[in-house]
């Protein structure tokens, strides 16, 4: 059964977790407000934390402000895999962070809407997955289960069976041809490794490459035409390579003008992409970002 919306997220509750039916029920997260503190641990970047664990399902949104009338279109903030600029922010789902611009002001304020599963890591949080892990029983004839550990004493298990099934235990012998085809295995992609290596080494003084990344994000989700940013290249150099699935039209680097239906936008002063849409049918983008430190110039 769903959990009905609330405003902010709660800080006294663990995972959203039904022992039941074995799943986290979500909660929805209408308009959670934080202002901007440093985060030491984080090299003095500034930003804050949201009260639950969100789910990293695309439906998190932040925008600029402090009231569910901030929620519009124009003061959503872009969420991007690196340093935030401009409006951007990174989320880190798993430790429940935002990070904003360096050059937004503390104190600056943010109102997010995101689906929660609870509070995060907690002593009690490890407690229940130790639980979870522990509650077996060992059975000895499938009827009688044993309910302590069980020891050998540094003795051996004596006269064991080959494993069978996916839950049997298994004998030396079994772990022994096991070992010999792992060992085959590593030889032979070792060997391969070799050959390979001895054809890309000429090249590590050409490419230099330091990241790629593939992502496809539908702008319509945002609004049904606006502007904004796809990916950031700052410090580095970078190439785009993309494709409007809709639209069926793909290129590398900045593409259309102002008059065209979309339009590829390379910020080269911010090291930023952007991109501007006009309707939900040309809002899905694909791209993979090529970047790299150095030229070669032979």
């Amino acid at each position: 059964m769903a959990l009905p919306p609330i405003l902010s997220g709660r800080q006294d509750i663990n995972w959203r977790y039904d022992e039941i039916t074995g799943k986290f029920v979500f909660q929805e997260i209408l308009g959670e407000v934080h202002e901007v503190v440093e985060f030491p641990e984080l090299d003095g970047r500034r930003g804050f934390r949201l009260n639950e664990r969100p789910v990293d399902d695309g439906s998190i949104r932040v925008y600029k402000g402090n009231v569910l009338g901030d929620k519009i279109p124009a003061n959503l903030q872009s969420r991007v895999t690196s340093e935030p600029i401009g409006p951007q922010v990174n989320i880190t789902p798993s430790t429940m962070k935002v990070v904003v611009p360096s050059t937004v002001d503390l104190g600056s304020k943010y109102i997010s809407a995101y689906n929660g599963v609870g509070g995060g890591k907690t002593v009690e949080n490890d407690l229940y997955i130790q639980y979870v892990a522990l509650n077996s029983k060992l059975s000895r004839d499938g009827t009688l289960p044993m309910e302590g550990n069980l020891n050998f004493n540094s003795h051996k298990a004596i006269n064991v069976a080959p494993g069978t099934n996916s839950t049997d235990g298994i004998n030396l012998s079994q772990l022994a041809a096991l070992s010999n085809l792992l060992t085959n295995e590593v030889n032979t992609r070792t060997n391969a490794d070799s050959t390979i290596n001895s054809k890309l080494n000429p090249l590590l003084s050409l490419v230099k490459w330091t990241k790629f990344s593939l992502l496809e994000r539908d702008y319509a989700n945002d609004n049904e035409s606006g502007t904004l940013g796809m990916e950031s290249y700052a410090g580095q150099k970078g190439i785009l390579i993309w494709y409007n699935a809709r639209s069926r039209i793909g290129g590398i680097g900045a593409y259309g003008n102002s008059d065209s239906d979309f339009q590829v936008i390379d910020d080269q002063s911010a090291g930023q992409f952007n991109f501007r849409w006009t309707s939900p049918g040309n809002a899905l983008m694909r791209w993979i970002l090529i970047q790299w430190i150095t030229d070669y110039i032979p």
